[in-house]
């Protein structure tokens, strides 16, 4: 054996290590959630009033479980089978809510199916699908989604809030567009901002400035109890998969995707109103909501004007390469965030 190849075998013992390592970390941040959806009350508000009148005017309908749950109720309409994949399923929320609406609406032609890393939430999962006496309609499956994938073909695939934890997102995304039968759709929600959910330079500048002169009491960290005297600009993907390559979902997508529909927003305001932060404001506090509407205001025409790329989307991607419709003129295209400059 020559050194080179010596090299090469501890180098790749070194990666599987950290790999390892950071697996055994996700496992144990979201085994230890007690529940994965849970958001300040002031997201809430501000999701009723910007994020869900924006879906209802692309899609028709608001978000919540409707997002999946339409175009499942479109496929079964036929009463043809319809399997439906859901990528990094968690605690089973999302797909048992969605088992439990298809049971109340007597529809048996629809199975999901979860797949999920943690072997302690595939068990939540399927507990809670027994307690709902939904097992018949959605199951689940323990899969580290970064290495492999389902061989059978689906109708439709949902990926919620899960694309920002892949590292090999090429191979994941090539198995979902090979699983997909042709007229199917990559149903998702998920993070398409700098890795490790950081601030992109030109962002961060407004962030800063915002945050040196908002009041005192939005800088108080409600995770730690310390004051943030300057914004946090955190990788956190350096302890886990949080964000291991978000910004690189997008434009993966793209090669290989059309889409149906799509919405992009964020940039600024969740700085600001995210799980740590959040807390501080308050719905009925007007002082509170009027700080976080010229946020938004702000953080809208930033986009609008190009000056700064969205770190979040809704969308339904499609295997065949439509192009459907966007919200304003925010096509996938244009959210993409170049890095080499």
């Amino acid at each position: 054996m020559d050194m080179g190849e010596g090299e090469g075998m501890e180098t790749q013992v070194s990666e599987n290590k950290d790999y390892e390592k950071r697996v055994s970390g996700e496992r144990r941040h979201f085994e230890g959630l007690a529940n994965f959806s849970a958001l300040p009350e002031i997201v809430n508000w501000w999701s009723s009033k910007y994020l869900a009148p924006r879906i209802q005017e692309l899609l028709g309908y608001s978000g919540g479980y409707t997002f999946y749950l339409n175009p499942i109720l479109a496929a079964a309409e036929n009463n043809k089978r319809v399997t439906v994949a859901s990528i990094g399923s968690g605690d089973g929320e999302v797909e048992n809510a969605l088992a439990k609406l298809l049971h109340e609406r007597n529809i048996r032609n629809v199975k999901i199916v979860g797949f999920e890393l943690s072997n302690e939430l595939v068990s939540k999962a399927k507990n809670k699908a027994s307690s709902l006496g939904v097992s018949k309609i959605v199951s689940f499956k323990s899969v580290d989604v970064n290495k492999s994938f389902a061989s059978s073909k689906f109708d439709l695939i949902i990926a919620n809030q899960v694309l920002h934890h892949i590292i090999n997102l090429e191979q994941l995304l090539d198995s979902c567009h090979a699983s997909l039968k042709d007229d199917g759709l990559l149903m998702t929600r998920d993070m398409i901002g700098k890795n490790g959910h950081q601030c992109w330079p030109e962002a961060k500048t407004v962030v800063d400035k915002i945050w040196s002169e908002m009041p005192e009491r939005y800088k108080l960290n409600c995770r730690n109890g310390e004051n943030s005297a300057e914004f946090p600009n955190i990788d956190f993907s350096k302890w886990g998969f949080e964000g291991t390559r978000s910004q690189d979902i997008l434009p993966l997508i793209n090669e290989r995707f059309g889409y149906s529909h799509f919405y992009a927003f964020g940039g600024i305001v969740e700085r600001f109103i995210n799980r740590a932060y959040g807390p501080n404001y308050s719905s009925k506090v007007e002082e509170d909501t009027h700080f976080v509407d010229g946020i938004q205001k702000i953080n809208d025409e930033l986009i609008d004007n190009k000056k700064i790329t969205p770190t979040q989307m809704v969308a339904y991607f499609s295997k065949r390469k439509l192009r459907g419709q966007v919200w304003l003129d925010r096509t996938p295209e244009s959210c993409v965030r170049l890095t080499d400059d």
